[in-house]
């Protein structure tokens, strides 16, 4: 007579359990897949530039020929809430969003609450130019829910409002008579003072 092995499991168990693992996997795979679906994740909704990456992408050269082209007929100013800012800023679009912690400049440049932007353009000569066209977006690195929009058109200063601290980026353009400027600014809003 044969003794039963008491080490192993029975046949039927070890089927089952096999059977039972595979389930949970792809139930697990089902649940990735609707999570990530239900997320905004790999949609595209950057809107660096207030263009889509592919766009900036394919651009790059032009833009920032555009800028020198820009920057050799006129001077900018950005006042973010009595922050200055001189000149087409793009360097930050390089760094990475953590990198505000580490710099002094362009650090807390958005409230919690009120906020007062102006952007100021002159020509090269010292005048000042009012006929031009602004468009800015500020949004928050994570979430494009709480997006701000701003349009200056023929005006300097714009006031808005944020709703929560983090990591922010200021994007836009500037357009007079078809010479167009491209900035981007990293930065984070605290708690207004």
């Amino acid at each position: 007579m044969l003794k039963e092995d008491k080490r192993f499991m029975r046949k039927e168990y070890v089927y089952t359990l096999f059977v039972l693992k595979f389930l949970l996997g792809i139930g697990l795979i089902y649940w990735t897949i609707a999570t990530t679906m239900k997320s905004d994740v790999g949609q595209d909704a950057d809107n660096a530039f207030l263009s889509t990456y592919q766009d900036v992408d394919r651009n790059y050269n032009n833009m920032m020929e555009s800028n020198k082209i820009f920057g050799s007929k006129y001077n900018v100013k950005f006042l973010f809430n009595n922050q200055e800012v001189v000149g087409l800023s793009i360097e930050d679009v390089f760094l990475a969003q953590r990198s505000i912690q580490a710099r002094k400049d362009r650090k807390d440049m958005v409230n919690v609450g009120e906020n007062k932007f102006t952007i100021l353009v002159q020509d090269k000569d010292g005048n000042d130019i009012t006929n031009k066209t602004v468009k800015i977006l500020v949004t928050k690195n994570t979430t494009h829910t709480e997006d701000v929009k701003l349009e200056y058109q023929n005006e300097d200063t714009k006031e808005f409002t944020i709703n929560s601290i983090g990591y922010w980026n200021i994007t836009g353009t500037i357009d007079i008579q078809g010479d167009k400027g491209f900035f981007y600014i990293k930065t984070n809003a605290k708690k207004e003072s």
